[in-house]
């Protein structure tokens, strides 16, 4: 689905499977930094590391260079890393990272780079703070523009945006016969949304445009040190159309965490509190890509927080985090009968 290019699969039905590149700041300086894309080509192991951009991309950066050993400073434009996940998950990342010793720089605008003695020099501020410092090398993690530039869009008639393709709920440009899925479009921009997309578009080429492309339940994980994996709504977004109640299972309460000498992490459960449905399910800490599949499958199959918290999951695992989450969710509710079988003895969340 990350394809540079179209591909036709018929004379009248076209499909754009398009992926795309890492953006660039238009600041001072900026040919200086690599991307992601340049990592494979260093021809030596840069000992100061500088990433802009505290989203997905940049912390997983930041991430892999702090645990080769590099110093690394992470610069993010907002006040919080990874802006689009849950608050809980934001705020633990970055005091994990700054326990690491990493420089976490967030309000940070990178202005400019410049050469110093074969170093590069990254000149940043903080509201009214002008400060610098010395980096081996900078990376640039500050968004995913779609490859359109090979794509003759005017020639087509197809409209876009700098970055994108906009298109419809099933996937038409405003071309009708002309489809555009993956990272082109703009909505997702994950492997497992493009997968979907590229089947929905083939078929609605094809057959009649009659399938929806939904986003509804799509899991995700960043393999960050600590990981951290979500699906559906975070607590804020939930909380603005639904009366939420939210459950929280420690990692420090369940025996395979702590066996494992990982017993960092959390598993944080969102649901209505009337329809007793699962609206979103974060996780940091080990196996946390793994562990919240788990939820997206119940949430595909429309279980309710009491169903969830009578799985009977293997023990002794990370994912049992899951059921302790939704038995304190039942608890709060005063559903169910669940008694405090987890290890922690202490005033509940």
């Amino acid at each position: 689905m990350a394809a540079d290019g179209a591909r036709s699969w018929s004379a009248d039905r076209i499909i754009l499977a398009v992926g795309g590149h890492a953006g660039r700041l238009r600041i001072p300086g900026a040919d200086l930094a690599l991307t992601y894309e340049d990592i494979p080509s260093l021809a030596s192991f840069p000992r100061r590391v500088a990433v802009v951009g505290g989203a997905d991309t940049g912390c997983q950066i930041a991430s892999i260079f702090d645990d080769l050993g590099a110093a690394v400073s992470l610069f993010e434009a907002g006040p919080v890393l990874i802006p689009a996940a849950d608050a809980s998950v934001s705020a633990e990342l970055g005091r994990a990272f700054r326990a690491q010793d990493m420089g976490v720089h967030t309000d940070t605008l990178v202005e400019a780079l410049g050469p110093d003695s074969g170093a590069i020099r990254v000149d940043y501020r903080s509201g009214p703070v002008s400060a610098h410092l010395i980096a081996d090398a900078v990376f640039f993690a500050v968004g995913w523009p779609a490859n359109l530039s090979p794509l003759a869009l005017a020639a087509a008639g197809v409209h876009a945006t700098p970055a994108t393709i906009p298109v419809d709920d099933y996937l038409r440009t405003n071309v009708e016969h002309i489809f555009a899925a993956g990272d082109v479009n703009g909505r997702s921009m994950i492997v497992q949304s493009a997968r979907m997309e590229g089947r929905i578009a083939a078929m609605n080429a094809i057959l009649g445009a009659t399938r929806h492309a939904t986003y509804d339940v799509v899991p995700s994980g960043s393999f960050t040190d600590p990981e951290y994996g979500r699906v559906g709504l975070t607590e804020a977004q939930a909380a603005r159309q639904h009366d939420v109640v939210v459950g929280i299972a420690r990692y420090d309460d369940l025996l395979r965490p702590v066996a494992d000498g990982r017993p960092d992490g959390f598993c944080k459960l969102i649901a209505d509190r009337q329809a007793r449905t699962i609206l979103g399910a974060h996780v940091l800490g080990e196996y946390s890509a793994e562990t919240v599949q788990t939820v997206a499958a119940c949430m595909a199959a429309g279980m309710t927080i009491e169903q969830v918290a009578e799985l009977q999951f293997a023990f002794p695992t990370f994912t049992e985090a899951v059921c302790m989450a939704a038995q304190k969710i039942c608890r709060t509710l005063g559903v169910g009968s669940f008694p405090q079988m987890w290890s922690y003895l202490g005033p509940e969340d």
